[in-house]
């Protein structure tokens, strides 16, 4: 996609940052699987001394620290709950960073696969279940029913309508309450709808500059330095693309049929998007 884009609204009415233990403001960033999270972190860290970032980039990490030593940290990334964050009070930037559902969930897999790969060969026993699965099953298996139901928890939540889910719930681990199951689609999405609008920013993989810009204009200036915003306005942050695997939504899909996948696996993988794609929609345009 083109710069031309839409892009989701960015409030533009940031309120001073006034200095002093915390006063300061902070910057949270939900980094949710496959959206350029690498390299959108790697451009917000350029903001903030090193011991002003919290080392936690997942929920057991995060749930792993008390409040007085939240309260030393102004920036916030990582596979982290929305709902935690919420512990850590005063004025703040909160955004997200979304990808085409389709083409991030089957970037997804073939990250698990090539992660299996590389992971086996230092060390087997270190291979997550996700993993594990994505290289011995069969596609038609991963993506509908294969796996005991701990795998198939695994798979169903970083996979299946994952944006939908998340933002419904602030949290990507509730899903499987049983209240859960009660609630209709057209609530979950509406509900996630609700909750991207209360955002600071939700931005698309395929046009990062907005981000770029919502950052500096918070977070720079006299906070950095001239010197040090200056060289973050030519930081090429919308053409870096870490750890996002080569090829398009057909190629992948060719890929998948390659190693076996029927119908089957095309016809859930619809459905497994379907909720994400009305979001994505609603922000950014149709899906290619």
């Amino acid at each position: 996609m083109s710069d031309d884009m839409p892009v989701a609204k960015v409030r533009d009415d940031p309120p001073s940052r006034p200095r002093g233990p915390g006063g300061a403001r902070t910057l949270k960033f939900l980094h949710l699987h496959k959206t350029a999270g690498t390299s959108v972190r790697a451009f917000l860290e350029r903001f903030f001394r090193p011991e002003e970032i919290c080392p936690a980039g997942f929920r057991h990490e995060f749930r792993a620290l008390d409040r007085d030593q939240l309260a030393t940290y102004r920036m916030f990334a990582g596979h982290l709950d929305w709902e935690d964050l919420d512990q850590v009070g005063g004025p703040s930037f909160t955004f997200t960073v979304l990808r085409e559902p389709r083409e991030r969930l089957l970037s997804y897999y073939f990250f698990l696969r090539a992660e299996a790969v590389r992971i086996a060969r230092e060390d087997p026993a270190q291979v997550n279940e996700a993993a594990r699965a994505a290289l011995a099953f069969a596609p038609d298996d991963f993506f509908c029913a294969g796996g005991p139901p701990s795998v198939r928890r695994n798979i169903d939540n970083h996979l299946d309508n994952h944006y939908a889910h998340y933002f419904a719930r602030r949290s990507a681990r509730l899903r499987y309450r049983s209240l859960d199951s009660a609630i209709a689609d057209s609530e979950l999405v509406a509900m996630a709808r609700r909750n991207l609008d209360r955002l600071d920013g939700v931005f698309a993989t395929e046009r990062l500059r907005p981000l770029k810009w919502a950052v500096i204009a918070r977070f720079g200036g006299r906070e950095v330095g001239a010197w040090r915003t200056a060289l973050n306005c030519l930081y090429p942050i919308q053409r870096i693309r870490r750890n996002q695997q080569a090829g398009t939504v057909a190629t992948r899909l060719a890929d998948l049929a390659a190693l076996g996948a029927t119908r089957r696996t095309f016809d859930r993988i619809e459905e497994m998007t379907r909720l994400d794609s009305l979001l994505w929609a609603e922000r950014f345009g149709r899906r290619p």
